[in-house]
C-alpha cells in the first residue's frame, strides 16, 4: 500500500513538472510567434529598410541621376510544367523631385523575359549611355518607357547568388557615363557588399 502510494506521488510530480514545462515552452512559443521576437524582426526589417532607402537617396544626388532603384529577384510560382518561375519586383526606388515613379509598374516581371537585359547586368555589361542605343528591343523597352536618356544598372550578389539589380537612370538628358563610369563601378562593389546583407 505504501509502495503504491510513492508511486502516485511520483506520478502527480511527474504530471506537475510536465505541465510546468509545457508552459513554459508555450509562454517562449507566443511570445516568439507573436510577442516581442516578432516585433524585433520587424524593427530589424524597417531599419534595413530605411538604411536601404538612405543609401538610394545620396547616390541619387551623387551621380546626379534622376531616378535609383533596386530590382529584387525573388520567387514567382511554377509553370504547368512544374518548372520554377522567377521574378524581379521594384523593392526600392529613388527620385528627383518631378520625376515619376515606376515601381508599381516593375513588380513581378519574368527573368526569362528579361534574360538578354539580366545577362548584361550579372556580366557587368549593363552601362548604357544612350537608351536608343540598345540592341535588344526588351532592354531598350524597359528604359525607354520609363523615360530614361542614359542608364548603368549592376548586380547584387550574396556570395555567388545573384540576389538583386541597382540601378540608375538619367532621364532628363544623355548622360557622358565617361566621367563617372568608374566611380559608380567602384561604389557598387562596396554597396553591393552592405546591401546584401540588408536585402
Amino acid at each position: 500500500m505504501e509502495t503504491q502510494l510513492q508511486y502516485i506521488d511520483i506520478i502527480k510530480l511527474a504530471v506537475s513538472s510536465m505541465a510546468t514545462l509545457i508552459g513554459v515552452f508555450l509562454s517562449w512559443f507566443l511570445k516568439y510567434k507573436y510577442g516581442e521576437y516578432k516585433q524585433r524582426k520587424i524593427d530589424r526589417e524597417i531599419s534595413h529598410s530605411k538604411l536601404i532607402q538612405t543609401i538610394l537617396d545620396q547616390l541619387l544626388e551623387e551621380y546626379n541621376c534622376q531616378r535609383a532603384f533596386i530590382l529584387q529577384r525573388h520567387n514567382g510560382g511554377k509553370y504547368k510544367t512544374g518548372k520554377s518561375m522567377t521574378k524581379l519586383s521594384t523593392s526600392f526606388e529613388s527620385l528627383e523631385e518631378g520625376v515619376s515613379t515606376e515601381f508599381k509598374q516593375y513588380q513581378n516581371l519574368p527573368m526569362s523575359l528579361y534574360s538578354n537585359f539580366v545577362e548584361d547586368v550579372v556580366n557587368h555589361k549593363a552601362v548604357y549611355p544612350v537608351v536608343d542605343n540598345i540592341e535588344d528591343l526588351i532592354t531598350k523597352a524597359f528604359f525607354s518607357q520609363r523615360g530614361s536618356k542614359s542608364s548603368v544598372v549592376y548586380p547584387i550578389r550574396k556570395g555567388s547568388e545573384f540576389i538583386a539589380i541597382v540601378g540608375f537612370e538619367w532621364t532628363h538628358k544623355v548622360e557622358k557615363l565617361d566621367n563617372i563610369f568608374s566611380k559608380i563601378e567602384a561604389d557598387v562593389k562596396s554597396m553591393g557588399d552592405t546591401l546584401s546583407k540588408l536585402l
